[in-house]
């Protein structure tokens, strides 16, 4: 790496500044998992390699490496918009918006995560990009708590994608939103749906027992259950 690094400051602009920091790249990201030091070579062939497929994917690896590895979610957003202006199919703009999103997310930027949402939403997408940016809004939802907002958006992913739905758990989800609304009737319902298949079904008995408790602690709760 010091070698690589010597060659490429001696001459940046050179064919063989180029290739070293190609290399140094490589060995600094999956060897020697020196991600800042890898971020470095990255932006040089960024900024000097003519093919634009190679400065794209060195892009795209800056962009991940400070959100996945580094988890520097304000530097990976604005490394994932240099990215967008790169990009022109629906899919790569959907992917990266859904992870400036999820940076914005993980920032508590709530608001700027559900615009970033809303574009997404507009655009020409697989399923597995819908699914995963329905659940991100819900989670955010949930995150404000907007509760009704949050349950339309696990009842329409559960309804459109049912088998994905479960295997994340947005039924289980779905009942704490339906608890924090005072919804109680309609969690327990689901709570009894997932009793047989789900893989702790003493855990969904004490939800469904620590929810009729807060039933019977309600106000007049007790002359509603003479009736």
């Amino acid at each position: 790496l010091v070698h690589f690094d010597n060659a490429v400051k001696v001459a940046p602009e050179s064919y063989w500044a180029l290739r070293a920091a190609r290399e140094a790249a490589r060995v600094s990201h999956y060897l020697e998992k020196d991600f800042n030091t890898a971020i470095r070579f990255y932006r040089h062939v960024v900024l000097y390699s003519e093919n634009s497929e190679e400065r794209i994917k060195s892009q795209r690896e800056i962009s991940y490496l400070f959100f996945d590895s580094l988890q520097n979610y304000q530097q990976s957003i604005i490394e994932f918009y240099k990215l967008l202006q790169m990009s022109d199919k629906d899919f790569e703009i959907a992917t990266y918006k859904l992870a400036v999103a999820r940076a914005s997310y993980y920032l508590n930027k709530f608001d700027e995560a559900l615009s970033e949402i809303n574009e997404i939403t507009r655009l020409k997408i697989t399923n597995d990009i819908l699914f995963d940016t329905l659940l991100l809004q819900g989670n955010i939802l949930v995150a404000q708590k907007s509760y009704s907002k949050a349950i339309l958006v696990f009842n329409d992913l559960i309804k459109k994608f049912p088998d994905k739905a479960k295997k994340e758990n947005v039924p289980l989800t779905l009942t704490v939103c339906y608890e924090e609304n005072f919804q109680y009737k309609e969690a327990i319902q689901i709570l009894y749906s997932l009793r047989e298949t789900h893989n702790s079904s003493e855990y969904i008995e004490l939800r469904i027992k620590r929810i009729n408790e807060r039933i019977k602690n309600l106000p007049g709760a007790k002359g509603l259950h003479r009736k």
